[in-house]
């Protein structure tokens, strides 16, 4: 291993603790792939060292804030997701694009007003299938770690705080530590384990993003799919206003 390697290895080692032996809904493997191997996997053989070195530093903020925003996250696909970072290009983009992604998380996790649970969504296309869905023929080549999406999340957060602050019947305040769920199935962590390995063994996932490539479908309704998949499972909980 030249010193280079020792450094990024070095690096990626320090966010170990925070994503070693997650769950990955790729049944074929036991678990999710640890952050140095994704670098190894998507860097290759590159001889660009700022840009080796802005991806490894992109990646670690992508880490640590999945884990500190969404610490009871269960599955942890960040293949596509590690790609599409990669691909942001030059140096400056990939780190532009981790701190998006960091930002995204910030948004919408445990610390803040929306405090939902999971990334689930995020990782995995839910919200990105929605949207597409809306406006096809403008959305159908937008992917779901692209920035116009990003910046779709942005304004969808800023609506969600607006509609809290008003105390919306849908999206209203909390109480004490309790975690957002504007869903009709329950999502305690035993729940949302099986009901997401069903949907992945069924292929009704929008994103495959354990998939270098993120395989991805946007024309069918995941949402609705996988609420009638909690319904047969028994964990609905009653429908939403």
């Amino acid at each position: 291993m030249n010193r280079l390697s020792e450094d990024l290895h070095a690096w990626l080692e320090g966010v170990l603790p925070l994503c070693s032996e997650k769950a990955s809904l790729d049944a074929r493997r036991p678990c999710s792939p640890l952050p140095f191997e994704l670098a190894v996997q998507v860097m290759g053989d590159c001889a660009d060292v700022a840009r080796r070195r802005a991806f490894v530093r992109g990646l670690c903020e992508v880490v640590r804030t999945l884990a500190e925003d969404f610490p009871d996250n269960i599955f942890w696909d960040l293949d596509h997701l590690c790609n599409c970072m990669w691909n942001a290009g030059a140096p400056e983009a990939i780190e532009g694009f981790a701190h998006r992604v960091a930002v995204l998380c910030r948004g919408f996790g445990n610390k803040s007003e929306l405090r939902f649970r999971y990334a689930h969504d995020f990782l995995y296309g839910y919200d990105w299938a929605r949207w597409v869905s809306r406006q096809p023929e403008e959305r159908a080549g937008i992917g779901p770690f692209d920035l116009a999406f990003f910046d779709y999340l942005d304004s969808r957060r800023q609506t969600l705080v607006e509609l809290i602050a008003s105390n919306d019947q849908k999206y209203g305040q909390l109480h004490g530590q309790e975690f957002r769920n504007p869903f009709t199935f329950c999502r305690e962590p035993r729940e949302e384990a099986h009901l997401h390995q069903v949907l992945a063994q069924a292929d009704l996932i929008p994103v495959k993003a354990w998939r270098m490539d993120g395989e991805r479908r946007w024309d069918l309704p995941f949402t609705d799919l996988r609420a009638e998949a909690a319904k047969r499972l028994g964990i609905a909980r009653g429908p939403i206003s």
